[in-house]
């Protein structure tokens, strides 16, 4: 079975941030972050994805899972294991997310089957390492599972998360704690950057981290900063 991990687009400037259009925390992507999610989308299409696209509710994870479906033919399946971080209680308290059925009216890709209990998020602030826990039995569902393919889009943190987990897991060749896990992925974490880890039986066959190829350079970005292409990490 194959692992597919991105990060959604880019997303908008936070002035967007609480508008009458968008609720708190729940902004949409630019052109350039919906142009990123349909290169990824072609990259996908070129090497024959054909699995499930497991997405955070959020409207930046959900525009980026839509851009991909479109192109892949493949059914989305909302899973708020994969939400942001909250920095603080406030931010919790204050975020309004969408239900289900506000997600199938926005998003026409959303699979029939797709289940998502409401709300799907916590009111308090995360820590990285309750983000570690709370991916953890997501991952270990699928690698039992052992077959098909799955692209999981979460954000910086549920991104963080599951790429520290599988390295813990596997003997990537990453820093083992948070503080230096993150340094190196700060410079390495794009939007729509894709890492692919294959694992067969729960043995891992290969890994390929931060894999940009399929980005122009005028389409690398961590959000609001241009950003320079970074070095794929790649373990057979």
């Amino acid at each position: 079975m194959i692992i597919y991990l991105t990060r959604h687009g880019q997303v908008c400037p936070a002035e967007h941030i609480g508008s009458v259009d968008f609720p708190k925390g729940d902004i949409p992507l630019t052109e350039t972050g919906i142009s990123q999610a349909r290169c990824l989308g072609n990259y996908l299409k070129l090497h024959k994805f054909s699995g499930s696209i497991i997405s955070s509710p959020y409207r930046r994870t959900m525009m980026t899972a839509q851009e991909i479906s479109m192109i892949t033919g493949c059914g989305i399946y909302p899973d708020g294991i994969l939400r942001e971080m909250f920095f603080s209680d406030g931010d919790a308290a204050d975020f309004e997310g969408m239900d289900l059925h506000q997600l199938k009216s926005e998003f026409l890709n959303v699979a029939e089957d797709a289940v998502l209990e409401y709300p799907w998020w916590t009111k308090k602030a995360d820590s990285l390492e309750e983000i570690s826990m709370r991916t953890k039995p997501l991952i270990e569902k699928l690698i039992q599972n052992n077959k098909g393919e799955y692209l999981l889009i979460g954000h910086g943190a549920s991104v963080f998360a599951t790429l520290y987990y599988l390295s813990g897991k596997y003997g990537l060749d990453l820093p083992k704690d948070y503080p230096a896990f993150g340094n190196h992925l700060a410079t390495r974490n794009l939007n729509c950057n894709l890492s692919v880890i294959e694992i067969e039986s729960g043995v891992l066959k290969a890994a390929r981290l931060f894999i940009t190829k399929h980005l122009d350079e005028v389409l690398l970005s961590s959000n609001t900063n241009i950003v320079k292409r970074p070095l794929e990490y790649i373990k057979q």
